[in-house]
């Protein structure tokens, strides 16, 4: 069974006789379907089932000349409602089933960033038109937590900065880091004052203070599944979800991590905490995203 249905609501499914049964009442009540013919009679079909406001099932197949469907996977999904920059969005495809990852550099947090494709269909499409080699640019990002746990926000004082210089800004430093890529050796050697500065001030307070009050908000990959990350982020929205078919309520948090914004649903059973806008989200995510190949 999919570990992440639990996430959208669906924590009482106790085998795959049950999660079949949800797959086939997702395929005869449908929120959109999306097709693309990648063969000779052969169709690419994505079918997407909506269980609450933008979370679902998304079940990916084939028909074939006599309009029989082969379901190929399903995934849990959770649509965000933010779009974000990202350098030069690259897709590269998995080898044991019709699934990709999207892989971009984010300069936000200064590393590279790898993420499920959710619109695998439009994806396909993008193959066969004529700015397929133009990488995309903006995503949507969102994201499934099977643990998580709610902390109260902090206040970063700069003013107890021991420093005349203030540290650089994001925006700022993302500009940097692009000079750096391309061989500013000033930009290089800016970036890595600035980190000495950082790391000196983080060790000097950590003797003192709790590691999580010293440290805002981080965004850090999780394990050997490149697509799972662990977070700490600010709480700018919170929804409240019943999903439909199980009755079941999640949450539907819109945290601010290192600059990123990204929607994240949690089952209410598993977040410990009562979230509020201005605490914090620590947690486990599987992070996805729906890439714009317009």
């Amino acid at each position: 069974m999919h570990s992440y249905l639990r996430a959208i609501g669906f924590s009482k499914l106790k085998n795959r006789r049950e999660q079949n049964t949800l797959i086939t009442s997702a395929l005869k009540n449908n929120t959109d379907k999306m097709e693309i013919e990648i063969s000779s009679g052969i169709r690419l079909v994505q079918i997407n089932r909506n269980f609450g406001k933008n979370l679902g099932i998304s079940i990916i197949g084939e028909y074939d000349n006599e309009e029989i469907l082969s379901i190929d996977h399903f995934f849990p999904y959770c649509f965000g409602y933010h779009t974000t920059d990202q350098a030069d969005i690259q897709i590269e495809p998995h080898t044991d089933k019709e699934a990709y990852s999207a892989v971009s550099e984010d300069y936000n947090l200064g590393m590279t960033l790898i993420y499920s494709l959710q619109n695998i269909v439009d994806y396909v499409r993008s193959t066969w038109s004529n700015d397929y080699y133009k990488n995309p640019k903006k995503v949507k990002l969102g994201a499934l937590s099977l643990e998580g746990r709610i902390l109260y926000g902090v206040h970063l004082d700069y003013i107890a900065c021991p420093y005349d210089k203030q540290p650089i800004s994001s925006k700022d430093r993302q500009k940097l880091i692009a000079k750096a890529k391309s061989g500013d050796m000033d930009a290089l050697e800016n970036l890595t004052l600035d980190d000495m500065d950082t790391y000196s001030l983080i060790t000097k307070r950590i003797k003192d203070e709790d590691l999580l009050t010293v440290v805002e908000t981080y965004f850090m990959p999780y394990g050997i599944d490149n697509e799972h990350y662990s977070i700490l982020g600010i709480i700018q929205n919170i929804e409240q979800i019943i999903n439909e078919f199980s009755g079941e309520m999640v949450y539907n948090l819109t945290i601010l991590c290192n600059d990123i914004t990204l929607d994240v649903v949690i089952n209410s059973l598993d977040l410990q905490g009562e979230p509020k806008t201005g605490r914090r989200f620590k947690g486990i995510i599987w992070l996805q995203g729906h890439v714009d190949f317009t």
